[in-house]
C-alpha cells in the first residue's frame, strides 16, 4: 500500500492541469514559476529550500491560496520526512480543490503511515470519490484502512462492491478482505460464500482449504470438515498440528484406522505419550487389540505414564488377559496414586482372576476417592458375599 501511495507524491507540474480539468483552480504564470522552481529543487532533494521558497510565496500571496502551492510544499515537506507537518497543506489543497484526487490520497497515504487508520480511510475513500476514473485499488485500500482501525462495518460495504462483480472480476485480495470482515463480524452466510468464490478462483492455495474446513469445525459439523482439510494435506505440508488434527477428526467421524494412520505421521517428529495414547485408542476402536499393544508396548518403552499403562490394562482386559491386565492396571495406579480407577481396574482384574483378597485391597484403596466410593463399597459387598459363599 505504501508504494502505491508514495508514487503521487512527486507529480510533476506539467501532470496538474491533466488532472484538474475545468473544475481545477486556474494556473497563474507566478503559481507555475513558484511550483516547476520547487520541482526542480526536489529533483536535487534540496528539500529545505524547497520549503522555504513555497512558505515564501504563500507569505506574499495571504489573499491568493492556490491548491497546487499548498500540494507542492506538503510533497516537499513529505519526502523530507515531515508527515505531520505536511498534513495541513494536503488539507489546505483538498479544500481549496475538493475535486483534487491526489490530495486526499496523500493525505491518505501520510495518515497510515502514522497509525491514524479511520482517518487514513476517510481520505482514500473521498480520493476515491472524486476520482474521474475511479480507481478501485483505492477503495480497497480504504477498506483496508478501515480494518487497521477495526472499523470493519465500515469496511464491509465497499469491499460487497467491490467484490459484487459490478466493476469487474473481482481481484483475490478483494475477497480476502471480505472474508476477513465476514469471520471479524460473524457474517457466518457470507464467510462461507467467499470462501467458496475464493476456491473457485484458486483452489490450488491450501490456506482457502484449512480455512473452510475451520468454519465446518466451528459449526461441528467434521465431515465436511474432514473432507476440506484432507485435500488441504494434499496442498501443503502439515503442521503437527494439523496432522492430529486430522487424526481427531477422523476418530470423530468414525474412522480410526485412517486416524491411526495420522498419530503414526505425528509420532515421527517426537515420543508424546499422549499421541501414543491416542494411536492406540485408534487401533481399539479399528478393533486391531493386537496393534494397539504393539503401539503401547513401544510408548511404555520409551516414557511410561500412568495412562499409558491403563489404556494398556484396557485393552488387555477386554482380551481377557486378565493376569497382564491386573500388571498394567496395578502399574497405572503405582505412576499416579490419585487415579482411582486404576485401583478398581486392579480389583475387577482381581476377582476375574478368583483372588478376593487382593480384590478387596483394590477396592478398599479405591474407596479414598470420593468419585468411585460409592461403587468401591458395593464391589466391598460382592468380595464379602463371594467370600461367605466360597467357605
Amino acid at each position: 500500500m505504501k508504494n502505491f501511495l508514495l508514487s503521487a507524491l512527486l507529480l510533476s507540474a506539467s501532470c496538474c492541469p491533466a488532472w484538474a480539468e475545468s473544475e481545477a483552480p486556474k494556473l497563474t504564470l507566478a503559481v507555475q514559476k513558484v511550483v516547476y522552481e520547487a520541482q526542480q529543487l526536489m529533483e536535487k532533494k534540496d528539500y529545505l529550500k524547497a520549503e522555504e521558497c513555497l512558505k515564501k510565496f504563500i507569505k506574499k500571496n495571504p489573499k491568493k491560496p492556490h491548491y497546487l502551492v499548498e500540494f507542492t510544499l506538503a510533497n516537499a515537506l513529505a519526502v523530507a520526512g515531515k508527515d505531520r507537518d505536511a498534513l495541513p497543506h494536503y488539507m489546505a489543497a483538498a479544500n481549496l480543490y475538493p475535486g483534487f484526487t491526489a490530495a486526499w490520497q496523500n493525505m491518505g497515504k501520510i495518515y497510515f503511515d502514522l497509525k491514524q487508520y479511520d482517518e487514513a480511510g476517510n481520505c482514500l475513500l473521498k480520493a476515491y470519490e472524486v476520482n474521474e476514473k475511479k480507481e478501485h485499488s483505492l477503495l480497497y485500500y480504504a477498506a483496508v484502512s478501515y480494518i487497521m482501525a477495526k472499523k470493519e462495518r465500515k469496511a464491509l460495504p465497499h469491499l460487497e462492491r467491490l467484490v459484487s462483480g459490478e466493476i469487474g472480476a473481482p481481484k483475490t485480495e478483494w475477497l480476502e478482505a471480505l472474508l476477513k470482515v465476514c469471520m471479524d463480524l460473524q457474517i457466518k452466510e457470507k464467510a462461507f460464500e467467499v470462501i467458496h468464490r475464493l476456491l473457485e478462483k484458486n483452489g490450488n492455495d491450501p490456506r482457502w482449504w484449512k480455512i473452510l474446513a475451520q468454519f465446518h469445525l466451528q459449526e461441528s459439523d467434521y465431515k465436511p470438515a474432514v473432507a476440506a482439510l484432507t485435500v488441504h494435506s494434499y496442498l501443503t505440508f502439515l503442521t503437527k498440528q494439523d496432522i492430529m488434527l486430522l487424526g481427531d477428526l477422523y476418530n470423530a467421524v468414525g474412522v480410526p484406522l485412517s486416524a491411526a494412520g495420522y498419530y503414526e505421521k505425528a509420532l515421527t517428529s517426537g515420543n508424546n505419550p499422549a499421541i501414543y495414547d491416542k494411536l492406540a485408542s485408534a487401533y481399539i476402536g479399528a478393533h486391531r487389540p493386537a496393534k494397539a499393544i504393539e503401539v503401547l508396548d513401544r510408548a511404555l518403552e520409551k516414557k511410561p505414564t500412568s495412562g499409558l499403562w491403563f489404556t494398556m490394562g484396557q485393552v488387555l482386559y477386554e482380551q481377557g488377559n486378565f493376569d497382564k491386565a491386573y500388571n498394567a492396571f496395578n502399574q497405572s495406579a503405582r505412576f499416579n496414586s490419585k487415579n482411582g480407577r486404576a485401583y478398581l481396574m486392579t480389583g475387577y482384574c482381581a476377582l476375574q482372576m478368583d483372588k478376593k483378597e487382593t480384590a478387596r485391597s483394590a477396592f478398599q484403596k479405591a474407596t479414598r476417592f470420593p468419585k468411585h466410593r460409592k461403587i468401591a463399597k458395593e464391589l466391598l459387598k460382592q468380595v464379602a458375599l463371594l467370600s461367605k459363599e466360597s467357605r
